[in-house]
């Protein structure tokens, strides 16, 4: 299976969310609302604030502290409750798409890039192996990279640097895919080819 329009591309960096597992951003912000009312708005505006979800994404703090900063806001709101609401938005990985990173990676050096943390990776793993009988998705690519395991995240150039130089990858060789735009400035900055997946599109988009 090969990239409709190749470019010269041999390395392909696929994000995970809105582009291998689908999401439903939608969902965790209900939750949240039905957990906390009137009081959801203020709440997330101050952890963006004190810099808490960067810090999670980042693995700067625990799963525990990150649950203790939203319980903090209503003692009557369970951990539980808070992991169901922060994992509502994980959809499924369709099934098209385990076949087409399988023959993607026949063709190409493919690796996995994710602003991610611990609480969603353990909940799509959980799935993973639920439905596929496996533990992770390394099967899939020759790396995967996760934002809170390597302590960075996009769009900073850092990441995306780290990935080339990890692999000896060449930037004009390879092609980043993401479905938010802002995260494909850093890659672009280093010379990455790069395409945004919009909302309407899928994965077997870019095949054939």
């Amino acid at each position: 299976m090969k990239l409709k329009n190749s470019n010269g591309i041999k390395n392909i960096i696929f994000d995970l969310g809105n582009v291998i597992i689908d999401l439903d951003q939608e969902a965790t912000k209900q939750e949240f609302k039905y957990l906390f009312g009137d009081q959801y708005k203020s709440i997330m505006a101050d952890l963006k604030e004190r810099g808490v979800l960067k810090k999670y994404e980042t693995g700067h703090i625990s799963t525990q502290t990150f649950l203790n900063e939203f319980a903090s806001f209503d003692d009557n709101v369970s951990f539980d409750e808070i992991k169901n609401a922060w994992n509502a938005m994980l959809l499924d990985i369709p099934a098209e798409n385990y076949k087409i990173l399988e023959a993607a990676k026949a063709n190409y050096r493919t690796f996995c890039l994710s602003n991610t943390n611990k609480l969603h990776i353990d909940f799509v793993y959980k799935q993973l192996k639920t439905k596929k009988g496996l533990t992770n998705l390394n099967g899939f690519f020759e790396k995967v990279y996760l934002s809170h395991e390597i302590g960075k995240r996009k769009p900073n150039e850092d990441i995306f640097q780290h990935v080339l130089e990890s692999n000896g990858l060449n930037p004009e060789e390879t092609l980043f895919i993401d479905d938010t735009e802002k995260h494909l400035a850093g890659a672009k900055a280093l010379g990455i080819q790069v395409l945004h997946m919009e909302e309407d599109m899928r994965l077997s988009d870019l095949f054939e």
